[in-house]
């Protein structure tokens, strides 16, 4: 059996306290899906000194969510983007998420918009390209999806080297690709059915105000969306898939 992989958790922004008093942050969200086939470093990207890249030893990098957005930019962001692409560079693997897969957009010359559709928030479905159908991160998982998500910006435009890995109605690019070992997804993997009816709870009237304007309040309003939030096993596969296929052969 070889040695357990490093990876650095990529902090990018906290989370609600009360939210984390009631059911922990993404560290303990992806570590709950990591187990123990790696261990997981966190690091806080808008405080902390930029880690080593030649030194740290680590093995693959996750960059997390945030409730900050790329379209309010911030010196920090750049910070982020730049050590990104250097991390990449150096052949070590990246898996964006929500926050972080918009980071990785912006990273490769795409642009970054709040969508027009408004939030999307709890349990959706989204659908693989046919390059998603045949990409290491979705080894194993079915062309149509139940993943949960959190997110009010989106990546509406690509650069020329990201390709679309997924997409849903609300967002045509759910997931991309990037060179042979970078890849993100606008879904959150690592939250199931308790965290996201928690965290849909916490922006309850957000969710309900943004539904009215949009003329969803059937289908998105806070209280449908908590009925209809579940866990989603298939998209924790993501996660897995991107240790195995990206970081293990890395």
């Amino acid at each position: 059996m070889g040695r357990k992989r490093r990876l650095l958790l990529y902090r990018n922004g906290p989370t609600a306290p009360q939210v984390v008093a009631d059911v922990g942050d993404y560290f303990e969200w992806f570590t709950r899906v990591i187990g123990d086939r790696a261990e997981v470093i966190a690091h806080w990207a808008q405080s902390e000194p930029r880690p080593p890249l030649q030194s740290s030893g680590f093995d693959g990098v996750v960059l997390t969510g945030s409730p900050l957005s790329l379209v309010e930019p911030a010196p920090w962001m750049d910070e982020a983007s730049e050590f990104t692409r250097q991390t990449a560079a150096a052949g070590i693997p990246v898996l964006g998420v929500c926050f972080g897969h918009q980071l990785l957009g912006y990273a490769w010359g795409g642009r970054v918009r709040v969508n027009p559709r408004g939030w999307e928030a709890g349990t959706h479905e989204v659908e693989l390209t046919p390059a998603g159908r045949t990409d290491p991160l979705f080894q194993g998982i079915p062309d149509r999806l139940q993943v949960n998500q959190s997110h009010r910006d989106e990546v509406s435009d690509l650069g020329p080297e990201t390709i679309r890995l997924a997409g849903s109605e609300h967002s045509e690019n759910q997931a991309i690709g990037i060179g042979e070992h970078v890849r993100g997804v606008q879904f959150h993997p690592e939250m199931n059915g308790t965290v996201i009816r928690r965290v849909i709870s916490h922006r309850h009237s957000i969710l309900t105000e943004d539904a009215h304007k949009t003329g969803r309040s059937r289908t998105h309003h806070a209280d449908v969306l908590l009925d209809r939030s579940k866990d989603t096993p298939e998209a924790e596969l993501v996660v897995l898939n991107f240790l195995r296929g990206f970081v293990e052969r890395a």
